[in-house]
């Protein structure tokens, strides 16, 4: 038996992936949106939906990935019997109804507890096939350039992620012009896009392990001690805290529907699909640099020194993009401000996909460093890690961001009166009364991200994590 994938395995691991990350870009990328702004949960609920959600998600992640390290199973095992559940899970996260002060007290409760359970549970089974498909390159191949250049293609799986990211709202928006406009009509929009969607991201994730060998035996121990991990291998201990630090750049992704939409395109699908796809492609070119341009960089500067440069650059752009807005807070869709956005938000994104490569390159390193140490090759429990500091980021930016619609006073009422006032032809960056708003949006999608940045570096900047050690 060789010692590496096959090219039709190679394929099939990037045609897995690509679904894959068509589910998890549909669902990270409107379902805050349209639990708020569709059906009118209050944002303190949103909040502490998808935070609590999310951290006790991120929380247990570890665990997750202890349980499949000590398991029988294979990672294809579960690659094998994920997807389909998990696809009829994302369009029950879409199934909830309208939450209105018409309803009864108990209704409005089942639509809040609906909304957190379909959710929790939707982020248990996404992790079992998470965990497995991000570490799947390391038992595929026992040779770590091969290997190298199978995680640099990660980045592929996010274009995935960036297409649905771009394209479900907008789709959405245009379905429910078509239906009538009405709040019932936008949910039902949004239900029918995200299935299929769903469906076309569970068919493709179904590919993943499909015919594919694991060559690389990884850990079966009964040890109950695994995550002491976190602790003893010096690799993972660190990229563990820097992605802690660094949670808050998730916010990025959180706020850039609702930005887009009440800012910029006041809710028209056109504009909304133009102003998403001009400031999220900067992601989707920082996932091409990443799979053409990290194993070079990371072999030429080592991957610890790349990660923090690229993070600490990350900081500038996110800055002058707030003070951009603060110098023009309604003029920022002028052509001049908008070339100036489209440009730092090219450079942001560009950054953060770099840094998410090259952390799951860090992860894989650990792994190796592990077996060297103790003889265990434990890649679930390791890159369950890319997981958590994944999914903790996006618990408490989403908690972060709740708290600032409260501070505004922007609730499920003030929400229905901003659609309303939309759908009357207003628009909402040039009207005062929505200044606040606008303001904390772009302080979220920028400031947050910056010190983040910033903050997840300096594990990778003190003295003794250089180049090569």
């Amino acid at each position: 038996m060789s010692t590496t994938y096959t090219k039709r395995e190679k394929f099939r691991y990037l045609l897995g992936l690509s679904g894959q990350n068509i589910i998890y870009g549909t669902v990270t990328s409107v379902l805050a949106y349209y639990l708020q702004f569709t059906i009118l949960i209050p944002a303190v609920w949103v909040g502490l939906i998808l935070s609590v959600a999310r951290i006790f998600d991120a929380v247990k992640d570890p665990f997750i990935g202890a349980m499949i390290s000590r398991g029988k199973h294979k990672l294809k095992d579960y690659l094998i019997a994920v997807p389909i559940p998990t696809a009829i899970l994302t369009i029950l996260c879409f199934s909830n109804g309208i939450y209105s002060a018409e309803n009864s007290m108990p209704k409005n409760i089942l639509i809040v507890l609906s909304a957190f359970v379909f959710y929790i549970i939707w982020e248990v089974v996404f992790t079992i096939g998470d965990i497995p498909i991000t570490g799947y390159p390391s038992v595929l191949t026992s040779d770590e350039g091969d290997r190298t250049k199978l995680l640099s293609l990660r980045p592929i799986g996010g274009m995935a992620s960036g297409i649905s990211t771009l394209a479900v709202q907008p789709i959405a928006f245009a379905l429910s012009a078509v239906f009538g406009g009405s709040a019932v009509d936008e949910r039902n929009a949004f239900l029918i896009t995200v299935a299929a969607f769903s469906i076309i991201g569970g068919a493709l994730f179904q590919f993943t392990a499909i015919g594919s060998v694991e060559r690389v035996s990884a850990e079966r121990s009964e040890n109950s001690g695994q995550l002491r991990y976190f602790i003893t291998n010096p690799l993972l201990r660190k990229i563990s805290i820097s992605g802690f630090l660094g949670s808050l750049k998730a916010m990025t992704g959180v706020i850039l529907t609702p930005l887009v939409t009440y800012y910029f395109a006041s809710k028209n699908p056109q504009m909304s699909l133009i102003y998403t796809a001009l400031f999220g492609v900067g992601s989707i070119v920082g996932l091409v640099i990443s799979a053409a341009a990290v194993p070079s960089l990371s072999k030429k500067y080592g991957t610890k020194r790349l990660f923090a440069a690229v993070n600490l650059i990350n900081v500038f752009p996110n800055l002058l993009l707030f003070a951009l807005y603060v110098k023009y807070p309604q003029n920022m869709t002028n052509i001049p401000q908008t070339v100036a956005m489209f440009v730092l938000t090219l450079i942001i994104g560009s950054c953060v996909s770099i840094s998410s490569t090259v952390q799951t390159l860090i992860i894989s390193q650990a792994v190796d460093l592990e077996e060297k140490i103790s003889g265990n090759r434990p890649d679930a429990l390791f890159f369950s890690a890319h997981t958590f500091i994944v999914k903790i980021g996006t618990g408490l930016s989403s908690l972060a961001a709740s708290i600032g619609y409260a501070v505004v006073k922007f609730s499920s009422s003030e929400t229905a009166a901003l659609n309303d006032f939309i759908a009357n032809g207003g628009i909402p960056r040039l009207d005062g009364r929505y200044s606040n708003l606008m303001t904390l949006l772009f302080m979220l999608y920028t400031l947050p991200v910056a010190l983040s940045s910033l903050l997840s570096a300096i594990p990778f900047i003190r003295r003794g994590a250089g180049l090569k050690k």
